[in-house]
C-alpha cells in the first residue's frame, strides 16, 4: 500500500511554535480546570468533630462560574487529570522531536489530540473503578480525589498502554471483531534515518504496524529497541553489526527495510 504524501514533510518554525503555544495554552487551563473543580474535604468542627464536606464546589473561569455537585466535580477532576498526564507525555516528546530536528507535521495533530484522549480515557477508567471495585451503597463523598486523580494522570501519561490492557482485559469477555480495513495495518518499513553509522549509532525506523516489534537485525547481530511506537522504533547498532537492510522482529513476522544501513 502506497504511503499519503500528507504531513510527510518536517515541521516549520511556524508549526512548531503555534503548536507549543496551543499545548503550554491547554495544559494552564487544565491545571486551573483540576485546581477549581477540586472537591472540599471535610472540615474539623471546634469541638474535633469532623464535619461533611460541602456538596457543591463552585468553579471560577473568566466569564463563566458553574457550581458543581460533588459528583460532577469528580468527573471534571478525573477527566483533566487525565489530559495532564496526556500533555506530559505530549510536551516530553514533542521536545525530544524538536531538539532533535525530527518532527513532521503528521505528527502535529496527534500532539492536539492526545490530551483529549486522556481525558476520555481517563474517564473511562474511573467508571469501570466506580462501577466495579466500589460499594453499590457507596457515594460520592466515599471517594478520595487524589487516588482518583492519580490513577487518571497516569492513565492519561501512559494512554497506550492503557488501552492494550483495556483490550486484552474485556478481549477475553467480549467477541472478537473479524478482521477489516479498520484493523490494525501490517508492520511496514519506509525509511531508515540515518543510513550509516558506527555500532553505537541510535537508529530510527519509520513505517507503520511497528508498535508490537520486538528487536531489529543488523545483518546476524541482533538489538534491543529502545523505543517503540506504532510509526517509529529506535534502536541502537549492536556489535557484530553487518551493513545490509535492517530487519524489524515482530509477532506477525520479520519486515525487511527497503533501505540500506552501511555499518561504518
Amino acid at each position: 500500500m502506497t504511503e499519503s504524501p500528507v504531513g510527510s514533510g518536517y515541521a516549520r518554525t511556524r508549526d512548531i511554535i503555534v503548536a507549543a503555544i496551543l499545548l503550554l495554552a491547554l495544559t494552564a487551563l487544565l491545571v486551573i480546570v483540576l485546581v477549581q473543580a477540586w472537591p472540599p474535604a471535610p472540615e474539623i468542627a471546634p469541638d474535633g468533630r469532623t464535619e461533611p464536606a460541602a456538596r457543591a464546589t463552585t468553579v471560577e473561569l473568566p466569564g463563566w462560574s458553574p457550581t458543581l455537585s460533588r459528583e460532577t466535580s469528580l468527573f471534571v477532576v478525573v477527566m483533566a487529570a487525565g489530559a495532564l498526564g496526556a500533555a506530559v507525555h505530549v510536551l516530553r516528546s514533542f521536545y525530544w522531536y524538536v531538539g532533535n530536528r525530527a518532527l513532521r507535521r503528521s505528527w502535529l495533530m496527534m500532539y492536539l489530540l492526545l490530551p483529549f484522549v486522556g481525558a476520555l480515557l481517563g474517564l473511562i477508567v474511573y467508571l469501570v473503578l466506580r462501577g466495579g471495585l466500589t460499594s453499590p451503597t457507596g457515594g460520592a463523598s466515599d471517594i478520595n480525589p487524589y487516588g482518583i486523580a492519580a490513577i487518571a494522570a497516569l492513565v492519561g501519561l501512559f494512554s497506550r498502554e492503557t488501552s492494550e490492557k483495556l483490550r486484552s482485559v474485556f478481549g477475553t469477555l467480549l467477541a472478537q471483531a473479524p478482521h477489516g480495513r479498520d484493523q490494525a495495518l501490517a508492520p511496514r518499513i519506509t525509511a531508515v534515518e540515518p543510513a550509516s553509522g558506527p555500532v553505537g549509532t541510535v537508529v530510527a525506523l519509520h513505517g507503520g504496524g511497528l508498535g508490537s516489534a520486538t528487536a531489529v537485525r543488523f545483518g546476524a547481530a541482533q538489538s534491543r529497541i529502545t523505543d517503540a511506537g506504532d510509526t517509529l522504533i529506535r534502536t541502537a547498532v549492536p556489535p557484530g553489526a553487518t551493513s545490509g537492510p535492517p530487519v524489524v522482529l515482530t509477532p506477525a513476522g520479520a519486515v525487511t527495510a527497503p533501505a540500506v544501513f552501511t555499518v561504518e
